[in-house]
């Protein structure tokens, strides 16, 4: 298991990645051989033993940072975040540039790696979880303005109604008569009484 978010709706993980861009799973044990990564979910042998498909993890080059995202209606995504490239000497690593060294052995669990577990979990919250919810903000901001501009077109189509003319709408909306009159000359399309 990796990171979840407080609300239970999002967990991330590195993903192993080999070079011609198959994902491995994060799944370990099951017959998987310990120097091996699954890449597949169980299938059943013709022996009848199920088993998962799996590469030899020294293929593996790099990791994504990977999470599956739900959402309180039960719709779900894969949100793909950076790239960390597998390095061949613990010299060469550096996890701010996004560069780890593991052995084939480590491949599948170096995301359990304290250091590398602070890196990634930082970087899902502030590239996607923080996101997550500035998008929620805006949906909610958009539909906020469109539930304004119907109640303002239904308030100038009653004012209308009512015998206010073009130049009464236009100072109650801090606009000219001309350009209140050119908004809501036509009556918005719906259904009509």
């Amino acid at each position: 298991m990796g990171m979840v978010s407080d609300d239970g709706l999002h967990e991330g993980w590195l993903a192993p990645v080999f070079q011609d861009g198959q994902r491995g799973y994060g799944v370990s044990g099951g017959g998987i051989p310990h120097d091996h990564i699954a890449v597949g979910p169980e299938v059943q042998g013709p022996d009848g033993t199920w088993r998962y498909p799996s590469r030899p993890a020294g293929e593996v080059t790099s990791w994504i940072l990977v999470c599956h995202c739900s959402s309180s209606s039960g719709s779900t995504a894969t949100w793909l975040g950076p790239e960390f490239v597998r390095v061949p000497s613990a010299a060469l690593e550096d996890l701010q540039t996004r560069r780890i060294h593991a052995v084939d052995a480590d491949v599948q669990d170096v995301f359990h790696r304290e250091d590398v577990e602070a890196v990634v979990a930082d970087l899902w919250r502030t590239e996607h979880l923080f996101t997550v919810g500035t998008l929620d903000d805006v949906a909610a901001a958009a539909a906020g303005v469109a539930a304004a501009r119907a109640r303002l077109d239904g308030a100038v189509a009653m004012a209308r109604h009512g015998g206010a003319s073009w130049a009464d709408i236009g100072r109650a909306t801090g606009m000219s008569r001309q350009s209140a009159q050119e908004r809501w000359r036509t009556p918005p399309p719906g259904p009509r009484s």
